[in-house]
């Protein structure tokens, strides 16, 4: 009777056992990587990592933002230059008949690690400038080489802790550009570009569409 109960106890330690491994295995190989609980407040640097339109875009749309400076938070949680920020459209509305102006709200929920982590914030738009390579666009709200925005010439991103970032917040020495000037972590609003405003990380035009182009200058408050 004792070798029967001693046998089903061994048992039962060897079954538990492989399920544990199991359980880890589905873990590390099938399931997402948990978000880390690394806090990042202040001013984000980011370029848009492709050309967004109010006639095209829908709530919840993602929009996709890259760093340009490489940051770590307050328990040195490092992020590389080029990080993905993950956002998505508040609201989008192009302008119609009865309407004065076209709308596009956007906020961001998270910057993608390495290693399939997820860095979570809450971001807001605090200025829009121009992609510094590209010419004055037309006066639907689409993004053209611009002027200095306040407090732009060689700042530093204001982070937690934040790394030194070379040649100013978004490249260029001192913070020029190439046809235009950079946005510096004191910027806000909408600086280079016609006919478009920006209200409570909400970006608002009189022409017919909301449009900015790849590489517009971002700088995002994270709170």
């Amino acid at each position: 009777m004792n070798r029967v109960v001693l046998f089903a106890a061994l048992m039962l330690l060897a079954t538990t056992m492989c399920l544990g491994q199991d359980t880890s295995a589905m873990q590390s190989s099938g399931m997402p990587a948990a978000s880390t609980g690394s806090a990042l407040h202040g001013t984000i640097p980011a370029t848009l990592a492709k050309s967004i339109d109010s006639k095209k875009l829908k709530d919840g749309d993602e929009i996709d933002a890259k760093t340009v400076s490489m940051m770590r938070t307050a328990d040195g949680v490092m992020i590389p230059v080029g990080s993905k920020i993950v956002g998505r459209v508040t609201e989008s509305k192009a302008r119609s008949k009865g309407d004065p102006e076209s709308s596009l709200g956007i906020s961001f929920d998270k910057i993608q690690l390495s290693g399939g982590k997820e860095l979570p914030i809450k971001g807001m738009l605090q200025a829009v400038g121009p992609n510094p390579s590209e010419s004055s666009g037309p006066d639907t709200g689409a993004a053209g080489a611009g002027t200095m925005a306040k407090g732009g010439a060689g700042d530093s991103a204001t982070m937690a802790s934040p790394v030194s970032s070379p040649g100013g917040p978004i490249g260029g020495q001192g913070g020029q550009g190439s046809g235009g000037k950079m946005l510096g972590p004191k910027s806000s609003g909408v600086v280079g570009i016609k006919n478009l405003t920006l209200d409570n990380s909400v970006l608002s035009s009189t022409g017919k569409e909301v449009k900015l182009d790849m590489g517009a200058q971002l700088m995002i408050k994270a709170e």
